[in-house]
């Protein structure tokens, strides 16, 4: 998603979410990048100062945050926040990452039509969420249509419609997007969930070809006039969704399918567009070749004309009754059945995925696995011992402070590694759960010397553990390098706050991880990801119980600080004193 730094006339803090980047505008307002003060990262629609006196707009927009909260499942962004009586509304959503299906065709080219299928099944299960909740988009179309890494997601409800709402428009007044607008839209009539296929199937066509089916480049006028009078052109989809496809953009509601029925037929085209790409790479690697999709077809198609009933797709239950599925058209490859060759037959692929690998001994798996019980068994008691141990120490000085001895912090310290990464041990969290009456401070004294560029830390975010080597991350993906590591003391025990920055994208994220020691061994104590301004320069430093980043542009001389602190349960809270500081017009 295209990012873009903060203006000056942007605010930089509404309720109690951070802004930090504008991802785009629009015609109710902007949407901004934002994190809570729990690092969690949000999309925050704020409605324009010019729109905020207008009544019916607020309740377009309370419809929207209404809609939006009553779906439930991971199809949509998930709302966390909003404030319909400020002076500006505004609605925060989790942040999704990733493109738009609108820019990812259009920087990438029209969609492969089994990842066609794949991506439309899902967004079909998602209308089928959407539709449950008794609320109806209205505006589906493919820059609506985020693609993050967990699947599709539907976003903008901002014209969404409801039971019993109100339809803010009026008779011949069409509200949504030309090209992807159902005729009764366009005519005035009532919306329902049909009004919703319409609008996927013109967004899959776009999928498919790179253009809507009704053209593009004309006025709105001759867009809704061929929507409603027109057949869309669809020579461009490939056969195997094209009946599917014409049968979503029918003119009559009620000729088309329902969701559920969609989600179900792009699954199994889903499922056979990976089963071929899988034997076309069999096939070319040396295996023998199977019967042609055509030939499959030209048998199918004389067995129907010889008489063969046709079985209709089968209808979840309670579903009301809707246009059938249509059949793929000629040419359209037709799903493999599994079944046992024939005596005298070659095997197909299919038939020796599970012959074993000539020369393997028989035995290898099982002594693999055996290996691997051992394994488990080994780090597991290690671990149970270790904690035992660590807790034993504790107790002991748990029985001392009562008996009038000096506590002793270096005694509730200690940690369990595995693999490399940093765990919090229970003895520390006695500790951790008290009073942070002591808090932060410079280090005093001698602190333990680790090699901070050559190992292992845990993810605050919850990722994968990071491994470094000279100071950058070894994995694919996001680059991950040390920023800065400042000694210091935490508690009356020697300690160090480690800063790691992450590139995702446009987005800089800085990994904040406070260690203590048992022995000259690191244990983690708190940590958490921040979002950080990846236009300004950064400087670290340990300032009245607390860890400070200053942010400052060199263009502008703006700035603004964040301060970390350790609360009583040893998590680390983010807060922003500075804010804004020198004008406020960084970004």
């Amino acid at each position: 998603m295209a990012m873009m730094r903060l203006r000056r006339e942007d605010p930089r803090i509404v309720g109690p979410y951070r802004l930090h980047r504008r991802l785009g505008a629009g015609g109710m307002g902007v949407v901004y990048l934002g994190s809570d003060r729990r690092g969690q990262r949000v999309a925050l629609k704020l409605i324009r100062a010019e729109l905020a006196e207008d009544a019916e707009f607020r309740t377009r927009f309370a419809r929207e945050i209404s809609a939006a909260s009553k779906i439930r499942g991971g199809c949509t962004a998930r709302v966390v926040g909003s404030d319909i009586e400020a002076d500006r509304p505004w609605l925060a959503t989790a942040y999704v990452p990733g493109p738009s299906l609108y820019k990812r065709v259009g920087e990438e080219g029209p969609l492969p039509w089994p990842e066609a299928a794949r991506i439309g099944a899902a967004l079909a299960d998602g209308l089928v969420k959407v539709h449950e909740a008794g609320v109806v988009h209205r505006d589906l179309k493919p820059s609506n249509i985020l693609l993050s890494p967990k699947g599709p997601r539907i976003i903008d409800f901002g014209i969404a419609w409801s039971r019993g709402a109100s339809t803010l428009t009026h008779v011949g007044t069409a509200v949504g997007s030309p090209g992807f607008l159902a005729p009764e839209q366009v005519r005035g009539a009532a919306v329902t969930p049909a009004t919703d296929v319409f609008a996927f199937g013109a967004t899959l066509a776009y999928a498919l070809t790179g253009d809507s089916p009704f053209g593009s480049g004309a006025s709105s006028e001759v867009m809704l006039y061929r929507v409603v009078h027109e057949e869309p052109d669809l020579s461009a989809v490939p056969p195997p969704l094209a009946p599917l496809v014409r049968a979503c953009l029918a003119k009559e509601p009620m000729e088309r399918p329902g969701a559920a029925a969609l989600h179900e037929r792009l699954t199994e085209l889903a499922a056979r567009g990976a089963a071929l790409g899988g034997a076309r790479s069999r096939a070319g690697a040396g295996a023998p070749p199977q019967a042609s999709p055509q030939h499959a077809d030209a048998q199918r198609a004389g067995a129907q004309r010889a008489g063969a009933p046709h079985v209709p797709p089968r209808r979840p239950h309670g579903q009301a009754a809707t246009a059938p599925m249509p059949r793929p058209e000629a040419g359209a490859p037709v799903r493999e059945r599994q079944q046992t060759p024939a005596p005298g037959r070659p095997a197909g692929p299919r038939d020796r995925q599970h012959t074993p690998v000539p020369g393997r001994p028989s035995g290898a798996r099982r002594r693999l696995l055996r290996q691997r019980v051992v394994v488990f068994v080994t780090v597991t008691v290690g671990v149970a011992l270790a904690i035992a141990a660590a807790q034993g120490c504790e107790n002991r000085s748990n029985q001392g402070r009562g008996a009038g001895a000096s506590p002793s912090p270096s005694a509730s310290l200690g940690g369990v590694s595995v693999d490399g990464a940093q765990q919090s041990a229970a003895p520390f969290a006695a500790v951790a759960h008290g009073t942070a009456d002591a808090g932060l401070g410079p280090a005093v004294g001698a602190v333990p010397s680790v090699d901070w560029p050559n190992r292992t830390y845990s993810d605050p975010a919850g990722g994968p553990a990071i491994r470094l080597r000279d100071g950058h991350s070894t994995a694919e993906g996001a680059q991950i390098a040390l920023s800065t590591v400042l000694p210091a003391r935490y508690r009356d025990a020697p300690a160090a706050l480690v800063v790691l920055r992450r590139a995702e994208g446009a987005v800089l994220v800085d990994l904040v991880e406070l260690f203590g020691f048992s022995g000259d061994t690191p244990v983690l104590l708190a940590s958490r990801a921040s979002v950080a301004d990846p236009q300004a320069a950064a400087a670290w430093r340990i300032e009245n119980g607390a860890l400070i980043r200053e942010e400052r542009v060199s263009q502008t001389g703006a700035g603004s600080s964040t301060r970390y602190t350790v609360r009583g349960d040893g998590s680390m809270e983010e807060s922003w004193p500075g804010a804004g500081i020198s004008g406020g017009t960084g970004g």
